[in-house]
């Protein structure tokens, strides 16, 4: 019998704990030894790019690239719409259709703006933002980077509304069910890596296990980034940055600032753009630090 409640969840957090332990064990000995990565980092890195899109019946939806599920996302006539049971943002889950396709859409309106706060994470904010602009820059910077963790996303209006459109991931496993074990735990960790470089990045500072996902392929997918690229320009949690993913890297170091400012402008303030590019500088200073004392080959992969 399952267990639930505390009990549960203490023994689903052990059993990650002890997923994540296995996989720096072996990294270690990786970086100890000086030699490259071992294949199946590789595989499961490009393994982890490959995605099919499933509808409510848990079949293969027929796009065949993410620019057409996007224009799905932006077109496709609304069948049914029901508040999710989650959540305080008060999304909705859609229902859309065309041309015989269905699939399920989360729908987010929400927009709040404080000033002059101090929030439960001690930060002050000269101004704090809560808007369903930040999950379309956060999915239009994910895919420009390179790293696939944000599902499909779209600005879009619907009736009244304007807000954002994002593909749902059905069939998404519970992280805190103490059954939950993953395939790959080197695969796992890379993904974790990567969401807190991603989340330093976006100064994503509403990252918990209801905006984490995880796919019958333990792909790791990250929503609800409505209070992401908050107008202050520092990093979430540098000390957690270790690891870096050599193409997130390299991507996101050939770009201008004005480039880096292009990707998001549609969706976020220009003080949010500030401050990204800011972060980016720290990131910088980040990774060099760890390079000076590790070197490359530890820290990249």
């Amino acid at each position: 019998m399952l267990m639930s409640g505390p009990t549960g969840r203490v023994a689903a957090l052990w059993g990650l704990r002890c997923t994540r332990v296995a996989s720096l064990v072996l990294l270690l000995a990786w970086t100890v030894t000086g030699l490259a990565p071992p294949a199946v980092f590789a595989q499961a890195s490009a393994a982890s790019q490959s995605q099919v899109w499933l509808g409510p019946d848990g079949q293969p939806l027929p796009f065949e690239s993410e620019d057409e599920v996007l224009e799905f996302l932006r077109t496709a006539k609304v069948v049914s719409r029901e508040p999710t049971p989650d959540g305080i943002t008060r999304p909705q889950q859609l229902l859309l259709a065309a041309e015989g396709v269905q699939a399920h859409a989360i729908f987010r309106t929400f927009e709040r703006e404080l000033r002059r706060t101090r929030r439960p994470d001690g930060r002050y904010y000269v101004r704090w933002v809560d808007h369903y602009g930040g999950e379309c820059a956060a999915y239009e910077l994910d895919r420009r980077l390179g790293l696939g963790l944000v599902p499909p996303t779209v600005a879009r209006r619907l009736g009244a509304n304007d807000g954002n459109v994002q593909l749902w991931i059905e069939g998404d496993r519970d992280e805190t069910d103490p059954q939950f074990r993953v395939r790959s735990p080197i695969a796992w960790m890379k993904q974790q890596w990567d969401m807190d470089l991603f989340d330093n990045l976006i100064l994503n500072v509403d990252r918990n296990a209801r905006n984490t996902l995880v796919d019958k392929d333990d792909r790791l997918w990250l929503i609800d980034h409505t209070r992401a690229f908050q107008p202050k320009g520092e990093l979430l949690d540098p000390e957690k940055l270790q690891k870096v993913n050599r193409v997130f890297w390299d991507r996101l170091q050939s770009m201008s600032d004005e480039e880096l400012k292009d990707v998001v402008r549609e969706h976020i303030a220009l003080d949010q753009m500030v401050a990204l590019v800011e972060r980016r500088a720290l990131l910088d200073e980040r990774v060099q630090a760890l390079v000076d004392e590790h070197g490359e080959a530890a820290v990249f992969y």
